[in-house]
């Protein structure tokens, strides 16, 4: 009989639950390649999480149409026109709910593929990226699938599952969440206009999806920011200062008006602490593009003719800090900014352009 309780992680709170009556929920057929995921596997899940399993069918079959998906026992289902793509249902007398896709063994590795030719393209980018959103890559499957329990059709999932690179996947996630340096500028422009409760908003926006970075780098995948104060506390015991002081300004903020100016201020120090942790992993873990490409990377979108001013200092004193050590702390930066001035750092900014040509208009990337 088929049984799933064992891989399911400890959650505090969590109703019994009848496996059986889960698993009528699924519609299994004999070929099928189940998989059990989610919040539940990973540690992170609620009393009110799902049962997120994932059926891999090998062809389309009558569970993939509207009109002959056996619906009878479900609340809803989801569909892309007649294709019905997950089905949703909550357990009598319970918060638990059972969610499940419907997909086909073709439809997954045609997903891996994209993914793989993702990672390679964010390989050659220094700027954060959005680029997964069109890319035909469903990120929150592709990261179930580095953890996925496969129930049924173990031996056919392994040619699937060596097609997952978690690495590969958590450099995606890296690239798609670390700060950018619009962000921070949108953050300077608030200070100098002493709008701090903006500057403020604007601080965590940036905190948390550089915090989001640090997890990516220590090999999470989950880009979830709902569960990010749960992951933050899986990272070594060494930055526990760091990643505690995150969680209480991001989850209960500062007291009143008065105190947003050095919120702002505290919240830059710990971006600064996050990217030392991000400069120094990266160095040995493989999947990441090294320091030394990373800013070849930067010096790739430099030319000739941009106007060497304050403003393109600044944003490449910002962006730097992934991958060089000694560039100023980001308050210093703000004052810069606030100031309309370049803040003092190492980076041959000239040197880098020199003898390059115009852009070629994409990216901003030289010809």
């Amino acid at each position: 009989m088929l049984s799933f309780r064992s891989h399911i992680a400890a959650v505090t709170g969590t109703d019994d639950f009848d496996e059986q009556e889960v698993l009528a929920h699924i519609h299994l057929a004999p070929d099928d390649i189940l998989l059990l995921s989610g919040s539940l596997v990973d540690g992170s899940g609620t009393p009110s999480s799902d049962f997120d399993f994932c059926v891999l069918a090998r062809e389309k079959d009558e569970r993939f149409h509207r009109a002959t998906f056996p619906r009878g026992r479900h609340m809803r289902y989801y569909t892309s026109g007649d294709r019905v793509k997950a089905s949703f249902d909550y357990l009598p007398g319970s918060l638990l709910g059972v969610d499940v896709e419907y997909r086909t063994v073709h439809e997954v590795t045609d997903m891996l593929a994209a993914h793989a030719d993702l990672y390679a393209y964010l390989r050659t980018r220094a700027r954060k990226s959005s680029a997964f959103a069109t890319s035909a890559v469903d990120f929150r499957l592709l990261s179930r699938l580095t953890y996925a329990v496969p129930l049924t059709g173990r031996a056919a999932y392994e040619e699937i599952a060596g097609l997952v690179r978690p690495a590969e996947v958590a450099y995606t996630a890296f690239r798609t969440a670390v700060g950018s340096y619009p962000d921070f500028r949108d953050l300077a422009g608030m200070w100098a206009q002493q709008d701090y409760e903006s500057a403020l908003i604007a601080a965590r926006k940036l905190g948390t999806d550089t915090f989001r970075g640090l997890t990516h780098v220590h090999g999470g995948t989950n880009r979830n920011p709902k569960y990010l104060a749960r992951f933050l506390t899986r990272l070594p015991p060494s930055l526990a200062p760091v990643t505690d002081r995150f969680r209480q300004l991001n989850a209960y903020g500062v007291a009143g008006p008065g105190a947003a100016p050095g919120a702002v201020l505290e919240w830059l120090d710990l971006i600064d602490l996050a990217f030392a942790e991000i400069r120094r992993v990266r160095d040995d873990t493989e999947a990441f593009v090294s320091r030394g490409d990373f800013l070849d990377l930067l010096k790739g979108e430099l030319h000739q003719t941009m106007s060497w001013n304050a403003e393109i200092s600044n944003e490449y004193s910002f962006r730097a800090r992934e991958a060089e050590d000694g560039l100023p702390p980001l308050r210093e930066l703000l004052a810069a900014m606030t100031r309309r001035e370049a803040a003092t750092h190492n980076l041959p900014l000239r040197d880098w352009a020199e003898g390059r040509a115009a852009p070629s208009g994409e990216d901003g990337k030289s010809a």
